[in-house]
């Protein structure tokens, strides 16, 4: 399943969509400072737009196999860069591996559907950190159940609860993927969701602005198999949006990252393989080579922050994987965000203007 950088295609891009490439049919949630007079035309869904099944075959039909290429299903090696020695943390049993993949930009430019040939586009740099979990409901570990619970069903809730920097998550769209399935590479994927997530990061010190990353988020089983991926892709001009409330506030910066996560049992061992890879830019003024410096450890850190937190989750929700109750009942406060910052999605520049 390994391919071809070129191969990933227009739409998993840290480029990023419009609005306007949205598939129709997508429900708004009222943002908590809307008016009641606004009127609703942000241009969404247009003629250019896909319908649904077609937008969430054409996401997963790039991601699957990028994905893959990072530790092969066939057992081929790895298409990806590795990046120093193994991270361990005080939390995690598990030991963190590091890659890199770098898209040059006159690969960019060839991909059909790209919005337009830029003599001087820059490389897309993408880090993937992977790491493998014993499959139990235990100190330094987690369980598959707790893996789909959190990342699955419940992924904006979960980040904001273990991240310290993430200070706000709100879903301001969802689509209605009742019946609808993927046939992708030959595989089946179902209970798929579809939703547009905008994320709020604190950022220190002060005066640096805060950060806010909008994206639509594509997540999906594979069927007859314990694995799922999913899928963000960052939305360029999300604050044309009624319902958009983060990307409209001008408090804070609009910076963007896409990602591609891959969380499987491992068919040999019974362990869960959790792969995260992921490209970025913080907006502003600070220059990619600096931001690039410290994205690789502060994605490994997720790791740790994760097997920190779910200790907590398994006291206040015995049954991690229960539906009876919502999200936010189910999901506990988050560590204090007077912790280290330590972004997860990228970086930020010593700029008074953030």
């Amino acid at each position: 399943m390994a391919q071809s950088s070129s191969a990933l295609g227009p739409w998993v891009r840290l480029e990023g969509i419009t609005i306007g490439q949205l598939p129709p049919g997508g429900i708004g949630v009222e943002r908590s400072n809307a008016s009641s007079s606004e009127k609703f035309s942000d241009g969404s869904a247009s003629g250019v737009a896909p319908n649904l099944k077609t937008f969430i075959t054409n996401v997963l039909s790039e991601a699957v196999p990028f994905i893959d290429g990072v530790a092969p299903k066939s057992g081929a090696a790895s298409t990806w860069k590795s990046k120093g020695s193994a991270k361990n943390y005080p939390s995690s049993k598990a030991p963190v591996y590091i890659y890199e993949k770098t898209v040059p930009g006159k690969e960019l430019d060839k991909i059909d559907g790209m919005s337009h040939f830029s003599a001087d586009r820059k490389n897309e740099t993408w880090f993937c950190r992977k790491s493998c979990h014993e499959n139990k409901a235990e100190t330094g570990t987690a369980s598959w159940e707790e893996f789909t619970h959190s990342f699955k069903e419940h992924h904006a809730e979960t980040e904001k609860a273990f991240t310290p920097t993430v200070i706000g998550a709100r879903e301001a769209m969802r689509w209605n993927t009742s019946g609808i399935e993927a046939e992708v590479h030959g595989e089946r994927w179902i209970n798929i969701t579809v939703a547009i997530e905008e994320m709020k990061h604190k950022i220190d010190p002060k005066p640096l602005k805060n950060r806010t990353f909008p994206v639509v988020q594509v997540a999906a089983e594979l069927a007859g198999v314990q694995e799922f991926v999913v899928v963000s892709i960052p939305l360029t001009d999300f604050e044309r949006s009624p319902y958009a409330e983060y990307a409209r506030d001008k408090s804070l910066v609009v910076a963007a990252y896409t990602s591609i996560e891959r969380i499987r049992v491992l068919p040999s061992s019974g362990d869960v393989e959790w792969i995260m890879a992921t490209a970025s830019d913080a907006g502003g003024v600070l220059p990619q080579w600096m931001q690039k410096l410290a994205v690789p450890s502060a994605v490994a850190k997720d790791v740790e922050l994760f097997m920190g937190w779910i200790p907590s989750q398994r006291k206040n929700n015995p049954s991690p994987n229960s539906k009876a109750e919502s999200a936010e009942n189910n999901l506990p406060a988050g560590p204090s965000n007077d912790a280290p910052t330590s972004i997860s999605k990228t970086n930020d520049e010593p700029s008074a203007s953030g």
